[in-house]
């Protein structure tokens, strides 16, 4: 196939999903004002409309970076977990923290038990989730927010999961229970956690349209199998709405993370989408709630989002997420000025980088 050829495909296959996605979710939106009738979906109504509220009290959220190079003898990774705390009076940020500390240093972490390539990728992840959790429960307990926004999952993803003779157990495990040191200290002093997904690619919203709401409204969408879940809602949510709750997985028993959590934990993961913007699509949320106050948790979720989410029409995201994304950020001479210090100690014949990061030309 030529460039041409090429370019051509491409850009009728965009214009295909666009047509696709006004279509599904125009045929979607028809569902809204009836009764979903599906027991996974803990609420019943398509879309919920949301307040934007006057943020008042402490807004916090947790981000992390990192860097890594690996040697032919070891792998050298370096994280930085940040954490922000706004604190607004009249929707104005009246006072601002920093969790450790502004711009706090590194920890470098060095792996020797040479890993394989997706071995590696997996210890790096787990290590960022550890310090992730572990820090945003330190943040809770010495500031207090109200609201505490993670960015991505409020559990580990099916792809950090070791298996079962893998070296990383220990690890995965201890990532497990750094999770639920956060899920306490959050019960401890009554903050709100809030999951945020910048761009989503989970296929629980496709799964429960298919397989349990559409069929009973005899709507059968084919077009929407080429769709991800943030596609196909963009045109069903107006800005200022967000989609119905709905259990994390359809057997908290069978799925690959939430089995390793205690059921009380793992029953009371729910997620919905709330569109900020009409300029950008909707952002996947986690929270935890019982069954009970599920609509009320579900619209607290989504009226916070709303509100902090309003920093660019077309680019909707927490700004106390922006802000900590901003702090966590490494760059790769923190990294060779480490690397530099170990070989200034041993010799740089001593020990190698990787070809792939070491080609002269």
């Amino acid at each position: 196939m030529g460039f041409a050829q090429l370019l051509e495909k491409v850009v009728s296959f965009i214009k295909d999903s666009q047509t696709s996605r006004e279509n599904v979710g125009k045929a979607i939106r028809t569902l809204n004002g009836k009764q979903l009738q599906a027991v996974e979906a803990g609420e019943q109504q398509l879309a919920y409309g949301l307040q934007k509220p006057l943020l008042q009290g402490k807004f916090a959220g947790v981000d992390s970076g990192f860097i890594s190079q690996s040697f032919y003898a070891l792998d050298l990774m370096m994280i930085r977990s940040a954490g922000v705390c706004f604190e607004y009076e009249k929707g104005k940020v009246a006072r601002s923290n920093y969790f450790p500390n502004s711009f706090g240093p590194p920890e470098p972490i060095v792996n020797t038990d040479g890993l394989e390539k997706d071995e590696f990728h997996k210890f790096v992840s787990l290590t960022r989730l550890q310090a992730e959790a572990n820090n945003a429960a330190a943040l809770i307990r010495e500031h207090k927010p109200h609201v505490l926004f993670i960015d991505g999952s409020l559990i580990p993803m099916p792809a950090d999961k070791p298996g079962s003779d893998s070296k990383l157990k220990k690890e995965y495990h201890q990532t497990i229970e750094a999770f639920q040191y956060l899920y306490a200290a959050a019960r401890e002093h009554d903050c709100l956690l809030i999951g945020t997904i910048e761009d989503s690619r989970s296929e629980r919203l496709k799964e429960l349209l298919k397989e349990k709401i559409l069929p009973k409204h005899e709507l059968q969408l084919d077009g929407m199998n080429s769709l991800q879940d943030a596609s196909i809602l963009d045109k069903t949510l107006n800005a200022g709405e967000r989609s119905f709750a709905f259990t994390y997985a359809a057997d908290t028993h069978k799925h690959a993370i939430l089995m390793d959590f205690p059921f009380p934990i793992a029953s009371q993961l729910h997620a919905c989408y709330v569109k900020p913007s009409q300029w950008d699509y909707p952002i996947r949320c986690e929270f935890f709630s019982n069954a009970e106050n599920l609509t009320i948790t579900a619209t607290r979720v989504g009226e916070y989002v709303y509100a902090q989410s309003s920093l660019h029409k077309e680019y909707a995201f927490p700004s106390v997420l922006i802000e900590a994304d901003l702090r966590a950020g490494l760059k790769p001479e923190e990294i060779e000025m480490v690397s530099d210090k170990i070989f200034s100690k041993v010799g740089r014949h001593t020990i190698h980088l990787r070809r792939r990061d070491r080609r002269p030309f």
